[in-house]
Formats: structure tokens, C-alpha cells, sequence
């Protein structure tokens, strides 16, 4: 009887699970359909009951972005795009969509340039991706590991010298390129970046409506969430300024 219910209960999860597929697929079709009607408001509609539902795909974040950005909603499109990206980090469209969508920000900060080893790593770590360590990891493994093979089996000693040599030095080459790997998943994880979502938002310099003015910043602007305080949130700008605002001024990407 026991088993006869898990095969029950097991049954019905999988019609359940491909019935929410096909509806989830029958309303990515239908809000595709309204963006190629230019019926943009109910296209940007339709994708946010996909996501509402907790389905989640770069390609549902950058359609949604395209449907707010065709509406001149460009703080939506952000989010979005910057979603999407940060879905998949070699998403170029997403990436090209979103420097237009910049162009259309009060805000036009200059980033600092980086003067301490942990920001330069950390710099360097993003800039590359995770993807691309993992590749360096693999290359730099095989190359190492093909080297080693060759000290063993080659008969010319000065060649096997410049093979252990090498190999060596490439195997150290991929344990950086892994724990560089581990580092930027760490950052990409750890990070909270967020978007103003208020139209003009004033930053305190402490939790509280008493604190004194800082700066101001608009919709659409990029931050990174440093800390939280109970309705309020500590945010670090590109230029590196810091300051306190309330937690509803702005969404996580």
C-alpha cells in the first residue's frame, strides 16, 4: 500500500510539474506575441507573472527589459538587463541593451580607480568571470598535467628538467585560476547590487530621518548594498561615496 501511494503521489507531481510547464510556456508564447504586436505594456505584464510564478531565465529578464525599455520605463530596464547579466555573465545583447539604457540616467558617476590589492583582485576576478576561470582552471591543468606525462616518458633529460619545470608552474597556474573561481563566486554571491527604483532619493549618513544630507541620487543609478539597519540600507556608490537610505528606494538586482 506504501508503495502503491509514493508511486501515486509520484505520478502526480509529474503531471503537476508539466502542467506549470506548459501554462509557463504558453505565456512566454503569448507575451512574446504581445511584443511583436508592440502591445509592450502587456508583454512586460505577461513576463512578470512568469517571474512572479519563480521562474527565472536570462532570457525572460532581457524580454522583460526590452518591454520596459520599448515604454521608456529605463529604470524597469535596468534592473532587468543588469538581471539577466547577472544570470549569464556572457550575455551580450543584454550587456550592449544596457549601456543604452545608461545613456538615459541623470547620474553619470565616474568609478574610482582601484588602489588596494583586495579591489584590484576583486576587479580582476569579475572583469575575468567565472566562466573564464574555469576555463583558465582547465587549460592551465591540462597543459600542466600533459608536461608531466612528457617528464615521464621522454628519454632527453634537459627536456624532461623543462617539462617538470613547467608543468610545475602550470599546475600552480590552475590551483590560482580555482581559488580566483571560488573568490569571484564568493564576491558575485556575497554582494547585494541594487537599483534606485525612487525618483530622487537623498543619502543620510546615519539610519535615520534625522541624519545629515550626504547626496542625492536618481532613479535607475546602480548601487551596491553594503549593510542593513532595519528599514534602511547602507549603499556604496562607483565613486565611492557611502551613505544610508531607505531599504524601499531601491530593488536588488
Amino acid at each position: 500500500m506504501k508503495r502503491l501511494i509514493i508511486i501515486a503521489l509520484t505520478i502526480l507531481t509529474c503531471i503537476t510539474a508539466t502542467a506549470q510547464n506548459e501554462d509557463e510556456d504558453a505565456l512566454f508564447q503569448k507575451a512574446n506575441d504581445a511584443y511583436t504586436n508592440k502591445d509592450y505594456p502587456l508583454a512586460a505584464e505577461l513576463y512578470e507573472q512568469i517571474v512572479a510564478q519563480g521562474f527565472a531565465a536570462p532570457e525572460l529578464s532581457y524580454n522583460l527589459a526590452n518591454a520596459y525599455y520599448k515604454q521608456g520605463n529605463y529604470t524597469r530596464a535596468i534592473l532587468n538587463y543588469e538581471r539577466a547579466i547577472k544570470q549569464d555573465d556572457e550575455f551580450e545583447d543584454a550587456k550592449n541593451n544596457l549601456k543604452l539604457a545608461n545613456t538615459h540616467l541623470q547620474d553619470n558617476l565616474k568609478d574610482i580607480p582601484a588602489t588596494n590589492f583586495a579591489a584590484i583582485t576583486e576587479m580582476i576576478g569579475k572583469g575575468v568571470g567565472l566562466s573564464g576561470w574555469a576555463v583558465f582552471t582547465l587549460v592551465f591543468l591540462g597543459i600542466g598535467l600533459g608536461l608531466f606525462l612528457l617528464y615521464f616518458f621522454s628519454d632527453r633529460l634537459n627536456l624532461r628538467k623543462l617539462a617538470f619545470s613547467f608543468g610545475f608552474v602550470f599546475i600552480v597556474l590552475s590551483i590560482i585560476s580555482l581559488v580566483m573561481g571560488f573568490y569571484t563566486d564568493n564576491i558575485i554571491n556575497s554582494t547585494s547590487d541594487a537599483i534606485i527604483t525612487d525618483v530622487v532619493v537623498t543619502a543620510k549618513s546615519s539610519p535615520d530621518d534625522s541624519g545629515t544630507d550626504l547626496f542625492r541620487i536618481h532613479e535607475g543609478l546602480k548601487v551596491s548594498v553594503k549593510d542593513k539597519s532595519l528599514d534602511w540600507v547602507e549603499i556604496r556608490l562607483s565613486d565611492g561615496r557611502v551613505g544610508w537610505i531607505k531599504a524601499e528606494a531601491l530593488e536588488v538586482i
